[in-house]
């Protein structure tokens, strides 16, 4: 799970997607959205990740898009969460 300064919901999750991907020089490859959930496609330096959303659970996480991308997941998050 990511960390945010307040909850997310489906209205404000873009805007604080876009911060999270600039804080992480990530680069946007394509949105997909559902009834309740959102999911946007990242590259970050050739490794994919998916920045994962879903609205009832009101929280956001990264998924790796192949197992080759786990570690780049973890660290991300990583990053993220520090304090």
């Amino acid at each position: 799970m990511l960390n945010t300064a307040q909850p997310l919901s489906f209205e404000c999750f873009p805007a604080w997607a876009e911060q999270f991907i600039k804080a992480l020089d990530l680069e946007l490859i394509e949105r997909e959205q559902g009834a309740d959930y959102q999911q946007w496609l990242l590259d970050f330096e050739g490794s994919r990740v998916l920045l994962c959303f879903e609205h009832y659970a009101a929280c956001a996480w990264l998924q790796p898009f192949s197992e080759a991308d786990q570690e780049v997941v973890e660290w991300l998050t990583e990053q993220w969460n520090r304090p």
